[in-house]
């Protein structure tokens, strides 16, 4: 499974606007908790992935990133992507696709959430498999979704590995652009910017170099967290996919 994202909670004060004539009180609508933020847990059923992070941003969009929780840093095996919807506690998605396989496999995602105690559990089912998931804050980890995503966090140089094992050595400049050299001789680069949101989270563009590059040439979009762990390191965690949503790429790694 994989993740990603859901809209903030609304504020109806626009009544007294519409009304045009004076004297009416309007009592504002509550705000709706939705399913918005990042949590970490288990899952059962991946027969070689025993753990997942999941981002739900405040569109809707999700990213779910699986893999293996090694002491308090995380190995990517890979990530489900897709929108979704939240309501009084639910969260549902139709349309996920499973970016551990090439080509992306499609899926649906059904959760409930505690948007109070930041919980989530749920299952994410393709033709090949289901896959329950449950957890809250990501274990090990200061991370806070609240605070705005900073550039001195992520820039720098990065000693990352692929979703197939490859090493990549990825630099980041202060401004956001970044390149990546694989070991296989795959190149790529781009930007990773803060998200206007104004939340902990990292939009990200990619451009593939040449072959060996399988998507040599082509490009894609996608999203990265980084956040501190116990003993003075940073995780990054970068997940990307074409414009088609057919095949996808992320990288890891800890400095």
């Amino acid at each position: 499974m994989n993740i990603s994202n859901l809209s903030f909670a609304l504020l109806a004060s626009a009544a007294m606007v519409a009304c045009g004539g004076g004297g009416g009180d309007t009592t504002p609508t509550a705000s709706v908790p939705t399913a918005e933020g990042v949590y970490g847990g288990q899952l059962t059923g991946n027969t070689t992935s025993t753990a997942f992070e999941l981002l739900v941003l405040e569109n809707g969009e999700f990213w779910s990133i699986y893999g293996t929780q090694f002491g308090n840093s995380f190995g990517v095996a890979g990530f489900v992507q897709g929108s979704g919807t939240s309501s009084t506690g639910s969260f549902t998605s139709s349309n996920g696709k499973d970016f551990g396989f090439a080509p992306a496999v499609a899926g649906t995602t059904t959760a409930a959430y505690n948007a109070t105690a930041k919980t989530i559990t749920g299952t994410t089912t393709s033709a090949t498999s289901s896959v329950a998931f449950g957890g809250g804050p990501i274990p090990g980890s200061l991370y806070n979704y609240d605070t705005a995503a900073s550039l001195t966090t992520i820039a720098g140089s990065w000693s990352t590995t692929s979703l197939t094992g490859e090493g990549i050595a990825l630099n980041v400049a202060a401004n956001g652009s970044y390149t990546a050299v694989g070991t296989s001789g795959c190149n790529f680069s781009g930007t990773i910017t803060p998200r206007a949101s104004g939340k902990n989270v990292f939009n990200v563009g990619i451009t593939f170099g040449a072959a060996p590059c399988a998507l040599a040439g082509q490009s894609g979009t996608g999203i990265a967290l980084a956040y501190p762990i116990t003993g003075g390191l940073t995780q990054l965690l970068v997940a990307a996919t074409d414009s088609t949503r057919t095949y996808g790429s992320a990288v890891f790694g800890t400095r």
